[in-house]
């Protein structure tokens, strides 16, 4: 072999060896890579997103209606409004209910009286039947008179009892901290409760919202009840970062029974003051 030929295979081997220290970068350097953006976080797979895009949403809205018939008096709150637990919320006229219970009271006062006189009857004759005057029909008939006596005095008390009820009942009050979502009724408006008692308003906490955002399956299996979350609330230029806490993975309903599964998740955080439902917000996987 000559020296020129021997230069040629020098040179070709030296091709074949920079090919491969080209092509083992590709093949090596790739997994390794996806290995260890794995090991940083192992929880989420490399191909899924670390944010999920959702919205603020009410946290429990509440339906409010009263137990009682009668016509609306007061309204003094206003849709948007936040009121503190207790607020009084709506009124109905107290008349017609207190003038039951003046009836109530009447009845049963009066009951009171009877009954402490069939009792003393029946002691009466109870002491009679002892000096044998009295016979035991006699007793017997003084004893049934002061048992119904007493069940119509029950009768009365419970009666007068769900009256003073039915009247607390013509004030609506919050039963937590609110913000007022609608009022649907209005003054002078007549409220029937005999079948089926309307909603007078809807409520949801003023106190606490949800950021609500729709995931897969696979996110949402690495995920549990009470975890804390890191969420994104507003516009890109003007976000405000807070800390809440996950309160529900919902499996939403299918249309048909092909579709794919979807979660969503629920997340519960303090509200700042001006945030309402619908604004844009991003629930963080990661730190």
């Amino acid at each position: 072999m000559n020296a020129k030929t021997m230069n040629l295979h020098s040179m070709t081997r030296k091709t074949k060896s920079r090919a491969m220290a080209k092509a083992i970068p590709s093949k090596i350097l790739l997994p390794l890579i996806l290995s260890l953006v794995g090991a940083v976080n192992p929880t989420f797979a490399a191909d899924e997103p670390q944010t999920l895009d959702g919205h603020l949403a009410w946290a429990e809205v509440t339906r409010l209606s009263t137990p009682v018939s009668g016509v609306v008096t007061e309204i003094p709150v206003q849709p948007g409004q936040q009121v503190e637990k207790g607020t009084v919320l709506l009124r109905l006229d107290r008349k017609p209910l207190a003038d039951r219970l003046a009836a109530a009271v009447a009845i049963r006062s009066g009951l009171v009286r009877a009954a402490a006189e069939a009792k003393r009857d029946a002691e009466r004759t109870q002491q009679l039947y002892d000096r044998t005057v009295a016979s035991e029909s006699e007793r017997q008939e003084a004893l049934i008179k002061q048992e119904q006596a007493v069940a119509r005095l029950n009768e009365a008390r419970a009666k007068a009892d769900l009256r003073q009820w039915e009247l607390g009942k013509t004030t609506l009050t919050a039963p937590y901290p609110a913000r007022i979502l609608s009022v649907d009724t209005a003054v002078g408006e007549t409220v029937s409760s005999e079948l089926n008692a309307p909603v007078l308003l809807r409520i949801a906490r003023a106190d606490q919202m949800l950021v609500v955002a729709n995931t897969s399956p696979d996110v949402a299996s690495h995920l549990s009840l009470g975890q804390k979350m890191n969420v994104l609330v507003g516009q890109a230029s003007d976000q405000a970062k807070v800390q809440g806490k996950l309160v529900g993975i919902v499996s939403e309903p299918q249309n048909n029974q092909n579709a794919a599964i979807s979660y969503r998740l629920q997340v519960q955080i303090k509200p700042q003051k001006d945030w309402i439902a619908g604004l844009p917000a991003k629930i963080e996987l990661s730190d």
